[in-house]
């Protein structure tokens, strides 16, 4: 089932289209089922205790992953009387509005601004939920086989980006968008860029599991040329399929993560490399980008990345941002709702902003803006796990002196999660399915717990 959401997620406009998201919500309810079916049988006698972790880290889990749940609860149930809500920051005039236009108030009413939008969101976030919870809890070789499942998915998206660009700007392959360039199965280029780069890390695992495979060291399959000559197409693919979009923030997130990729895996194979080997790799990366720059539409990114249309672009997203923090301050502590920002913050929208607006294009300030203090919260709860997880991986490797495939899962997991939330600070790639989903999973394999051994 999580296989089927990895590969379906970014089929339909990245899954975000009422129609795909219902398909992507059956999916994650049968999952969420199932884990949650095997956790309780985990309880029983005589099935392995789980690895051992921190005794806030559990409670640290469930409150992440439960947060759509809560806090629709939390924002839904009409828990305040008119008066003590109308004392709430930033809601006054919506009731004021309500009597102007004759409308009967209700006597009890919830903190969303928009109930109906905050009860989608909140459905919506049950595959993401799922995704992340799974990957906790599935066993190593089951996350290799999902991983393998990604990769497939980017090849996929590469081979539809192409077949787009050739196919010209009236292609079918667009589906009815009236699209130009490569945007695969999402609805634009930043999306793609920012799906392709998380899978970058993945490509740089999966080198790693094929060469301690063809070293005997357990997990890593056949470790054959063909496997390795196919990572470097795929490889190819996503670092040239990323500069042609233009997306700028996309490539940028994506020259992050490579860069760390690569020096991970440079740390991890260290010993096992001679000094020719390393230049051979040097190399090889030097050439993969060069053919990569020779092949893409360099006058394209240069307009784009042009110092004019770069302050014009950046000040219309600034200024969104802007007004997002402003709205959110205006909201404090409860926040507008989940999914409520199309909703409210044409309120607080500036003029030099576009008259459509549906994401801030900034998605922490959209969070701050729709969640309140609840946001500060579960970033603060995240980071924690993330922090601590960084400081036993960083043990672990200075222990064991090599990256095993164990560690490098963890590792490039967690990058590829990197690149969508560095992205995220000009983008709404949070609120695409395909990208949520998938970064959850990739968070989730990042945080599972080591083994003792480690």
């Amino acid at each position: 089932m999580l296989a089927a959401l990895l590969l379906l997620a970014p089929l339909v406009r990245g899954g975000n289209r009422e129609l795909a998201m219902s398909a992507l919500l059956a999916l994650g309810l049968a999952l969420l089922a199932t884990v949650m079916g095997r956790l309780v049988r985990a309880r029983q006698p005589g099935v392995p205790a789980a690895e051992p972790v921190p005794r806030w880290w559990w409670p640290a889990v469930v409150v992440v992953a439960s947060s759509p749940a809560w806090l629709g609860a939390l924002q839904l149930l009409p828990i305040m009387d008119a008066a003590r809500w109308a004392g709430l920051a930033g809601r006054q005039g919506y009731l004021d509005a309500l009597q102007a236009a004759g409308v009967a108030v209700p006597e009890r009413l919830p903190l969303s601004l928009n109930p109906w939008a905050t009860w989608a969101a909140m459905w919506s976030g049950v595959p993401v939920v799922a995704a992340f919870v799974a990957a906790l809890r599935l066993s190593r070789e089951q996350i290799d086989r999902l991983l393998t499942v990604l990769l497939l998915a980017g090849a996929l998206q590469v081979l539809m980006a192409v077949a787009q660009f050739a196919s010209g700007p009236k292609s079918m392959l667009y589906f009815g968008l009236l699209g130009h360039g490569f945007i695969g199965t999402f609805a634009n280029r930043n999306h793609l860029a920012d799906f392709l780069a998380m899978l970058l890390p993945l490509c740089f695992y999966a080198w790693l599991v094929l060469r301690r495979g063809a070293q005997g060291d357990g997990h890593g399959g056949h470790g054959s040329t063909v496997g390795r000559l196919a990572l470097v197409l795929l490889g190819f693919g996503l670092v040239l399929v990323i500069l042609s979009s233009q997306s700028r923030g996309g490539i940028l997130a994506s020259v992050a993560v490579l860069l760390l990729s690569a020096l991970l895996l440079a740390f991890g194979l260290r010993h096992a490399l001679r000094r020719w080997q390393r230049w051979a790799l040097v190399a090889a990366c030097v050439l993969l980008s060069v053919l990569a720059l020779g092949a893409i539409d360099l006058q394209g990114i240069a307009a784009r990345m042009a110092h004019e249309r770069l302050q014009t672009d950046a000040q219309v997203r600034q200024t969104m941002a802007l007004a997002t923090w402003d709205a959110a301050r205006a909201l404090w502590p409860w926040g507008s709702g989940m999914g409520t920002f199309e909703s409210v913050f044409p309120r607080y929208q500036p003029a030099a902003t576009p008259v459509y607006v549906n994401h801030a294009h900034n998605d922490y300030a959209q969070m701050l803006m729709e969640l309140g203090a609840p946001a500060l919260l579960l970033v603060a709860l995240l980071g924690l796990l993330v922090v601590r997880q960084l400081v036993a991986l960083v043990r672990a490797l200075r222990a064991s002196g090599r990256l095993s495939s164990e560690l490098g899962m963890r590792c490039f997991a967690g990058l590829g999660a990197l690149a969508l939330l560095l992205h995220s600070w000009v983008e709404f790639n949070m609120h695409i399915p395909a990208l949520a989903l998938t970064a959850s999973f990739l968070m989730g394999v990042f945080l599972r717990p080591l083994s003792a051994r480690h």
